[in-house]
């Protein structure tokens, strides 16, 4: 083969050998930003996985937080029950010293009445 030929060869090869390694240079930096995309897909999901506990305990939270409001509105309900009661038995003793107030105070009145009278008839 002639010189030129190979010079040829030489040329075409080291274009080759210049291509191959172009190639080589974009494989490596589509590994490089596949690994950062790998890297930033663990982080996001492990972020994901921290939020996802947060949100279960917000959940949790909740839920207790439900049930200490449905027992504090059932013992309040109670209690307002009790204080019905009371209010009523308060009631009817007030009504029932009411009661005693103005007979004591009719008998009271008649007893001063029939004093009066009696003074009246002494000392007429």
């Amino acid at each position: 083969m002639s010189a030129q030929v190979l010079e040829k060869i030489l040329a075409i090869v080291t274009d080759i050998q210049k291509e191959l390694q172009d190639i080589r240079e974009e494989q490596q930096a589509l590994k490089n930003g596949q690994k950062e995309l790998y890297d930033l897909m663990n982080a996001l999901l492990h972020r994901q996985e921290e939020t996802d506990a947060k949100l279960e305990a917000l959940t949790m939270d909740v839920h207790h937080m439900r049930g200490e409001m449905t027992a504090m509105k059932q013992e309040i309900h109670a209690l307002n029950e009790k204080i019905d009661s009371h209010y009523e038995q308060f009631n009817e003793r007030l009504n029932n010293l009411q009661l005693d107030v103005d007979f004591t105070v009719h008998k009271t009145t008649m007893t001063e009445r029939e004093l009066f009278k009696m003074r009246n008839r002494l000392f007429s």
